[in-house]
């Protein structure tokens, strides 16, 4: 007889029932043949084990093999299925927050609650802080870019890997001190790829020039020069990536508005063709991916609305006006970042946009087809007096955070 043994391992987090590590032994007759040896699961075996894992699991089973790591780190059909199994669990009551600490040792914090201290996980912090009012964060399938307008400085981060991943500086300090950039940040599905887009404007110029940088996430480590959209414009910091293409607002020299668009796969920009209500001055005026569709929240003194685009094709637009219940997102306070995105059901959220611990902090949320308001508390704790007199804290909510195991 030969007896061939093997560790069959199902790993899960140690809170979950379903811990254990089963040995099992397997007993073949050949001959007179006696020994004992080891049998290895087929690959395709390994791979729909390793799918079943929480992915937390995951992140630490990387350090099993470096066929482990691949499997989990840079297999697309892998990641593809984690994303996927994300998206198909209910939507949390609460969503995850990016809290910008506006301190003198500046970093951010990712989490569902609020913590004052460097104490807990998921903590990164930023070099060379400026002011917290020239941060920018954008999500998109599972990763975070920060990018700050005067440091030039852009971040990725992995929250589901804790990852950390500094893009290099596209210009030397020296070349750089009177410039200023726009940082938009997306994801195609069709080639599986992140791209961060990075607009510089050069102020030292009599007439400021822009010029255009895009970073591959995974295929190189450097940035390359693209071409612009053709004629000299401005961009606003805000964006939104629908299915492959950033859309972002922009000013002309002159000072009038446009919205454009820029294709991740083919690096091409183009202008898009947006009602007239679109270009006129606002007292504010957001993009959101509203149900997977383009949308625009305008707010001036009189009313609050949303614009859709119905049809990409078309570039064809509808118009809801906001019937807010007694009063406007305006009223609640001058901290209130009016409307500053939509969820993936449908409601679209205000946060305030600064929190001084002076009161509790809040997310706003109106639903169009209820007619509704409500509103979330963030739970947390708060710094001692001594950090209060200088501390304060920007948050950004993600509603539709998904795990992703993808390594950088």
């Amino acid at each position: 007889c030969r007896f061939v043994s093997f560790f069959f391992f199902w790993f899960t987090d140690r809170s979950s029932p379903m811990l254990s590590v089963c040995k099992r032994t397997l007993k073949t007759v050949t001959g007179d043949e006696e020994g004992r040896g080891d049998l290895c699961l087929p690959l395709d075996i390994i791979v729909e084990i390793l799918k079943k894992l929480p992915a937390k699991s995951l992140v630490r089973f990387r350090s099993v093999s470096k066929q482990w790591s691949t499997i989990i780190g840079s297999r697309r059909d892998f990641i593809d299925s984690i994303v996927t199994r994300s998206l198909s669990h209910p939507p949390p009551k609460l969503p995850i927050f990016i809290f910008h600490h506006c301190v003198p040792e500046t970093f951010f914090t990712v989490s569902p609650v609020f913590s004052p201290t460097t104490a807990t996980d998921n903590v990164v912090t930023i070099p060379r802080p400026s002011h917290p009012s020239s941060f920018h964060y954008q999500y998109s399938r599972g990763l975070i870019c920060c990018s700050s307008s005067k440091s030039h400085l852009v971040t990725i981060y992995n929250p589901t890997t804790r990852q950390v991943f500094p893009l290099p500086e596209i210009q030397p300090p020296a070349t750089r001190r009177s410039g200023l950039s726009s940082c938009f940040f997306g994801y195609d599905p069709i080639t599986n790829q992140y791209k961060v887009l990075s607009i510089i404007v050069n102020c030292d110029e009599p007439i400021p020039k822009q010029t255009y940088h895009v970073f591959t996430l995974g295929c190189q480590q450097s940035w390359r020069k693209v071409k612009g959209i053709g004629e000299d414009s401005f961009p606003k910091d805000y964006s939104v990536c629908i299915d492959g293409t950033i859309y972002y607002h922009a000013n002309r020299e002159g000072g009038e508005t446009m919205l454009l668009s820029f294709d991740i796969r083919s690096e091409r920009f183009d202008h898009v063709l947006v009602p007239e209500a679109l270009l006129t001055p606002m007292y504010h005026q957001r993009l959101v991916n509203h149900l997977g569709k383009l949308g625009c929240i305008i707010c001036n003194r009189s009313n609050t609305s949303i614009w859709i685009m119905d049809d990409a094709g078309k570039q064809e637009w509808s118009r809801t006006i906001l019937c807010l219940p007694n009063y406007s997102v305006m009223l609640l306070g001058a901290d209130v970042d009016t409307f500053s995105g939509a969820t993936p059901a449908g409601e679209i959220y205000a946060t305030q946009c600064k929190y001084f611990f002076d009161k509790s902090l809040y997310v706003y949320y109106y639903d169009m087809n209820q007619n509704s308001f409500r509103r979330v508390h963030i739970e947390g704790g708060v710094p001692d007096e001594t950090k209060k007199r200088r501390y304060c804290v920007k948050v950004f909510p993600i509603h539709d955070h998904v795990e992703n195991t993808v390594w950088l």
